[in-house]
């Protein structure tokens, strides 16, 4: 079965490919379909590391991935070489300390966070304090908003990122104001990008997860679960062995991938 992605290039102050945004799509006619968050961001995820070749969608270049509350709170972030991934923090997520704890635990990992579609609204000080990049939409924030944030934001050593860039004039007005990204129509449309996916059986699916989090944690019975599922089977042994994780022998064995993850990161592996 085809599975679809969207890349969206954000740019440096000279116009230099920066990273790509990635978003979920539901067909080659570039549209988001009706499916909520999480399972957006995971079909994403689980495009660009079990199923793609990470290469040829990022060209090298940071991932900006949408996570919801959910995929935060199960670390789900963990799962991703910090090289490359940049944490986007939907703006809907409710800021609680478990998530901000959460946001702590990426940082000391290595991970860059960025706040998505930025409002000024209370409540939002603990994670502004957390955040590397704050992205801010052109389209909905007026001029002046824009250029409170930017006297706010840059002497605090934020990165700003001007989203939904339609002209040269936004453009210049942004790179004056002295933001550090940009992203829009301006400079691309999101160009969408077809994968094959080998499918799973959902009765599999369930069978695996329900043994992966019963009380007792057995990798043997858990090998042969996930061994007679070639889907699953596959995008984990691609997985372990993507060449982001730089390992000196490849992971050529169900058992040798379940014993390397460990039960939380089977755990988060499946739950993508």
């Amino acid at each position: 079965m085809d599975t679809y992605l969207a890349r969206q290039p954000i740019f440096s102050r000279t116009k230099e490919i920066y990273a790509y945004e990635l978003l979920f799509r539901g067909g080659m006619q570039n549209y988001f379909p009706e499916i909520d968050g999480s399972s957006a961001t995971s079909r994403v995820l689980s495009n660009l590391f079990f199923n793609a070749d990470i290469e040829t969608i990022t060209g090298g270049k940071r991932a900006f991935i949408n996570f919801t509350y959910d995929l935060l709170l199960k670390k789900i972030p963990l799962m991703f070489p910090s090289e490359i991934t940049t944490v986007e923090i939907l703006e809907d997520v409710a800021v609680d300390e478990a998530m901000l704890e959460c946001c702590r635990e990426f940082l000391k990992r290595g991970y860059v966070l960025a706040l998505d579609d930025f409002d000024d609204v209370p409540g939002m000080e603990p994670l502004l304090s957390l955040a590397h990049i704050i992205k801010i939409d052109f389209m909905k924030s007026s001029r002046e908003e824009i250029e409170d944030f930017a006297r706010r934001f840059i002497p605090e050593g934020k990165k700003l990122l001007a989203e939904k860039v339609e002209t040269m004039e936004e453009f210049q007005e942004a790179l004056a104001m002295g933001f550090s990204y940009f992203q829009g129509y301006f400079f691309s449309r999101p160009q969408v990008m077809r994968e094959r996916d080998i499918g799973s059986l959902k009765m599999n699916l369930l069978q695996i997860m329900s043994e992966a989090g019963g009380s007792e944690f057995s990798i043997s019975r858990l090998e042969k679960l996930i061994s007679r599922d070639v889907g699953i089977s596959y995008k984990l042994l691609r997985y372990l062995n993507s060449p982001y994780f730089r390992r000196a022998n490849e992971v050529s064995s169900i058992r040798h991938a379940i014993v390397m993850l460990g039960e939380n990161g089977i755990k988060r592996f499946l739950s993508v």
